[in-house]
């Protein structure tokens, strides 16, 4: 009897709990998400040699998550392109705005053949973005 008993309670139990947490939206409408940078490395994230467009990947994100960023900084009116579908497959889409301080430090060696040009390597030194669901 206290076998029975106890998987009723927890058949209770999962029965109660299931059903709340279906019931809670995973991107309200206008919620947002900050990430200020925290998990960057102390002299930033290396995105290897400099380049435009500009091209960076796997830069780690505040919740252990990284991005990539692939952008024409001079386009004209303004950069764009930070917008998307959401991942979890319910087709609910995004939008948002990104500041990013860049460190340009100077390469040694040459780039070509002959010992060229060095060229720059780049670190994301600094960012903030802010991503709304519309």
């Amino acid at each position: 009897m206290k076998l029975t008993l106890a998987g009723l309670a927890l058949a209770l139990a999962l029965f109660t709990v299931i059903p709340a947490h279906a019931q809670v939206p995973d991107e309200a409408l206008g919620h947002q998400v900050v990430f200020t940078g925290t998990k960057l490395p102390a002299n930033g994230y290396s995105c290897g040699r400099s380049t435009y467009p500009l091209y960076c990947y796997g830069v780690p994100t505040d919740d252990g998550g990284t991005f990539w960023l692939d952008v024409y900084y001079n386009a004209y009116p303004k950069p764009t392109g930070f917008n998307g579908l959401t991942n979890d497959g319910d087709n609910d889409t995004y939008s948002g705005t990104a500041s990013f301080t860049f460190t340009y430090v100077k390469m040694t060696g040459g780039s070509g053949r002959g010992g060229g040009y060095p060229g720059y390597l780049m670190y994301v030194s600094g960012y903030t973005m802010t991503i709304p669901y519309n």
